[in-house]
């Protein structure tokens, strides 16, 4: 393995898209370390023992040796679900106001 690979835990849904478009690739995931929280997923690749796969939105912009890179080609969807008690609370509220105006319903199946 020229670059052994750091990822979250099967079964996440970041693990889940990676594993998807690997298959969809018919490629072999093949991942040195495993870390339940991406804070460790990139320590671990600052230390040097892997490259860590994560999403955009789980690092912070990378300080010191670390460099971003994007994966391109890869079209998996990734499902964001919230779950609720109903309640009156003004900031639940908006944070559901929120996520309507930001985030795109997925397609009827």
């Amino acid at each position: 393995m020229a670059h052994p690979r750091v990822c979250l835990r099967s079964g996440t849904g970041i693990r889940t898209v990676l594993d998807r478009a690997c298959a969809a690739q018919g490629l072999q995931l093949t991942v040195a370390l495993q870390a339940s929280a991406p804070d460790a997923v990139v320590d671990l690749a600052y230390r040097g023992l892997g490259v860590a796969i994560l999403s955009q939105s789980m690092t912070a912009e990378p300080e010191g040796h670390l460099a971003r890179v994007p994966l391109t080609g890869v079209d998996i969807p990734a499902v964001l679900a919230l779950v609720w008690q109903p309640t009156s609370n003004p900031a639940l509220h908006e944070l559901l106001r929120h996520c309507d105006a930001t985030f795109i319903a997925p397609a009827a199946a």
